[in-house]
């Protein structure tokens, strides 16, 4: 495993670990790569601080790099029901 593999791994378990803050000071000292693997981890971490535009972006990216990561397809299909959430009682009190 290549250092960036492991930093990425890192920034990983600290997101599990709900420690999002942690995770995302350390991507941000990465440099850019042009992975699946890169691009998925943006992803998430743009998604839990709800930067729902950036996330989209980045799981967009994923799918052109590897068009069968499910991972990226399931986080988009989470992000879009999230975006066109509507509660009909709402609306009708």
């Amino acid at each position: 495993m290549s250092s960036k593999d492991q930093c990425l791994a890192q920034i990983e378990a600290l997101l599990k670990a709900e420690k999002a803050e942690k995770a995302r000071n350390l991507f941000e000292k990465l440099e850019e790569q042009q992975t699946a693997d890169y691009y998925l981890l943006k992803g998430k971490l743009e998604q839990k601080y709800q930067n729902w535009g950036e996330a989209i972006n980045s799981f967009n990216k994923v799918l052109e790099i590897d068009p069968q990561n499910t991972e990226a397809a399931n986080n988009l299909h989470l992000i879009d029901n999230i975006l066109n959430f509507w509660n009909p009682d709402l609306l009708n009190p």
